[in-house]
């Protein structure tokens, strides 16, 4: 043994030893190749995987901005014919808010057209039309009128007092 430890001489057991021992190293070594080997396939599988993800990722957004540059110009195209059916809204609210000043006006003068009528008929059977001459228009002339009435119709103006203070009233 003393050789052993000296010269570094091995004997059978120390060769059946370090035999074994190579083995499960060389064992071990080929565990942790094929380990490897795994591993690296594994890695590569998921490399390829992020890789196709990513070139989907990149499609897909491409698609989105290209979606979106669609989704704008629809929006712009949508918001320019708004504001020009809102544009002729509002002038065909105008119009009608003309049309119907008109027509207000267009009555107004129908009934005054009516009234001179009925006042030139009235007129020519001798009688006044009451919504041509107002009352005080009237109160005015019969008091300026007076004097030239029958005596006997000067009671009934006198019992109505029909003087100057009267007719200023109203």
């Amino acid at each position: 043994m003393t050789r052993k430890v000296l010269f570094g001489t091995l004997d059978e057991n120390d060769a059946e030893y370090y035999d074994e021992k190579i083995r499960h190293f060389e064992s071990n070594s080929d565990d942790t190749t094929e380990l490897l080997k795994q591993q690296v396939y594994v890695i590569k599988s998921t490399l390829g995987a992020l890789n196709i993800t990513l070139a989907d990722v990149e499609h897909n957004d491409k698609l989105v901005k290209q979606g979106l540059v669609e989704i704008q110009t629809y929006l712009d195209s949508l918001s320019s014919e708004t504001v020009g059916k809102l544009t002729m809204f509002e002038a065909k609210f105008m119009i009608e808010k003309h049309i119907a000043q008109v027509n207000n006006a267009l009555i107004l003068l129908q009934r005054n057209v009516d009234l001179l009528l009925d006042s030139v008929l009235h007129a020519q059977v001798g009688k006044v039309q009451p919504q041509i001459v107002s009352p005080r228009l009237l109160l005015e002339s019969l008091r300026d009128s007076q004097a030239s009435f029958p005596w006997d119709t000067l009671a009934i103006c006198t019992e109505h007092r029909l003087n100057k203070s009267c007719v200023q009233s109203v």
